[in-house]
């Protein structure tokens, strides 16, 4: 039995090699088709950020404090903030200014709120298929978030750094990413196929073959016949 797997797998990788060319073209077919697919099919989005500064607590601006309770207390904030952000008095002001015509559950998913790491900076950032839109809406939605603090926390701790710039580039699709994705599938498909034939097959290729069908020893050469048998 032992020796029986082992001549399988041993043509297995022989048949494997000499479908090389079937890999290959399967590779680049999948590689191709999901590069064209992601190109054409595949809107890009983009991500526009706003930068934002948090102050102490007590309202001003200026001062600094580097103590580990103050920094907590920044974290806090920034959690807090994240919170207002997506509250419906601060996206329903965003999407009533600008005239968008998007829901809140839609504007909530594109909203991207992060920390700058060892700072009291953090960004307010919006991903949207127009990259003018992406910038309008990040600038809006941090404006409105000032305000929104102002209200409900009663301080004015956070003030706007930068606006956002329009982006350039799409954070995504990743057009690279998705071919090398799909010249994967395409090799495996491949060789599932390769793998598929030759278990289904059934052929009589030689002695051992026989040997394994019958159970009985070949004492005996078969010849190979070659030409128009009359």
């Amino acid at each position: 039995m032992e020796t029986t797997k082992e001549v399988n797998f041993k043509e297995l990788f022989e048949i494997i090699i000499k479908k090389w060319w079937l890999i290959l073209l399967l590779t680049i077919i999948g590689f191709g088709a999901a590069y064209v697919y992601t190109i054409k099919y595949v809107t890009p989005v983009y991500e526009a950020n706003t930068v934002l500064y948090i102050g102490q607590e007590g309202g001003s601006l200026g001062s600094i404090d580097v103590s580990l309770g103050q920094l907590n207390a920044n974290s806090q904030l920034l959690v807090d903030y994240k919170q207002i952000a997506a509250t419906r008095l601060v996206v329903n002001e965003v999407i009533k200014n600008l005239g968008l015509t998007i829901s809140y559950d839609e504007f909530k998913e594109n909203v991207i709120i992060e920390s700058v790491s060892d700072s009291r900076l953090f960004t307010v950032g919006f991903r949207h298929s127009d990259p003018q839109v992406a910038k309008q809406i990040a600038d809006e939605l941090a404006k409105q978030l000032t305000v929104a603090v102002l209200q409900i926390v009663g301080v004015e701790n956070i003030r706007i750094l930068d606006q956002a710039l329009v982006p350039q580039a799409p954070v995504s699709p990743n057009t690279l990413l998705n071919a090398v994705i799909g010249g994967l599938l395409g090799f495996f498909i491949a060789l599932f196929v390769i793998i598929l034939m030759f278990l289904i097959n059934d052929t009589v290729r030689n002695d051992e073959d026989i040997e394994n069908l019958i159970n009985i020893s070949v004492l005996g050469d078969i010849p190979e016949f070659k030409g128009e048998v009359r």
